[in-house]
């Protein structure tokens, strides 16, 4: 069984899927029933927050399914047992989802005839169908789909958790971001170069992070090459041995430490926690050191803007 390359990922998730250059793009649209204020460049919605997963209704192929919104995933992904009952046609294996986990989970490729998400609509879906169980399991509810970059390509999305409000704008609609950070891609997946400094009188390590709204349970979460470094090693001694995440492939086993300073484009955050670990193979796929997750930005909001190539994070402090 081939391994697949980390093109579209996730991090206490935890996928590794096929480029998504390699898939069809979707077309997107509003349905005839778009509010004005949709009409006009901005749709708002509701959302829950379990678990710290952005939770929301959809409705595939004319039926309801409850998404996560996951800006670490590089596809859409609709759980086995759903695309089953969505009858929906999946292709061949395409390979094991690498990511987080000892158990390997099957990849198959799927389309979706029509996806809606709030009043947008998207129509001919290229993603992937994968065994979610874990995640559900961990997060303690029934996950069906996991909307990723897709729904965050061509517009600007604000997830504002202190409200529990999404919106998504068109380009040139979005909020004003004083302090934007600027951001990169790994197929599709957004990073940006933090500095870590592990002691007060430490000099700052420079790291790549992936912006990851699936990341539920650490601010900052690091593995990869950096866990096996020696500033990496440091830090594992320094801290406490713990259960990390959970992934497709079951529990990641890790340890908690704390620093000194995380500085994030003119954002300075004081003594963070990160939680660190091996256990995260999707981190090595992609060549980053880690990534950020809710507990960053769970009192204010984030702004991704893909077509700008920037992030913004109202609140923290500067």
């Amino acid at each position: 069984m081939k391994r697949l390359p980390a093109a579209a990922l996730l991090t206490t998730i935890a996928l590794a899927q096929q480029s998504p250059a390699q898939q069809s793009s979707p077309n997107t649209s509003l349905d005839t029933g778009t509010p004005p204020s949709a009409r006009a460049g901005v749709t708002s919605m509701d959302f829950e927050l379990r678990d710290n997963l952005v939770t929301l209704p959809v409705v595939i192929n004319d039926k309801p399914q409850t998404a996560v919104l996951d800006s670490g995933a590089g596809a859409i992904v609709v759980d086995d047992k759903a695309a089953a009952e969505l009858k929906l046609d999946a292709a061949d294996s395409d390979g094991e989802v690498a990511g987080a986990g000892a158990q390997a989970q099957q990849l198959r490729p799927v389309s979706l005839a029509s996806m809606s998400v709030g009043s947008l609509r998207f129509e001919k879906v290229a993603g992937y169908a994968v065994n979610l169980e874990q995640l559900s399991s961990s997060a303690g509810y029934p996950i069906n789909v996991l909307l990723g970059a897709p729904v965050f390509k061509d517009r600007v999305v604000t997830v504002d958790y202190k409200h529990k409000r999404l919106t998504f704008a068109a380009r040139g609609k979005g909020p004003a971001c004083s302090r934007p950070i600027p951001m990169d891609f790994v197929h599709d997946i957004p990073v940006v170069v933090a500095e870590l400094r592990p002691t007060p009188g430490a000099a700052p390590l420079r790291l790549r992070l992936l912006v990851d709204l699936g990341t539920r349970h650490h601010a900052v979460l690091l593995g990869g090459a950096f866990a096996r470094s020696e500033a990496g090693k440091a830090l594992v001694r320094a801290g406490v041995p713990q259960q990390v995440g959970h992934g497709t492939g079951g529990a990641v086993q890790g340890s908690v430490a704390q620093t000194a300073e995380l500085r994030l484009g003119a954002y300075r955050i004081v003594e963070p926690q990160v939680a660190l670990t091996s256990g995260v193979g999707a981190f090595d796929a992609a060549g980053v050191d880690g990534s950020l997750g809710a507990p960053l930005w769970k009192e204010g909001a984030i702004t991704f803007d893909y077509q700008a190539k920037q992030l913004c994070l109202p609140g923290l402090p500067s």
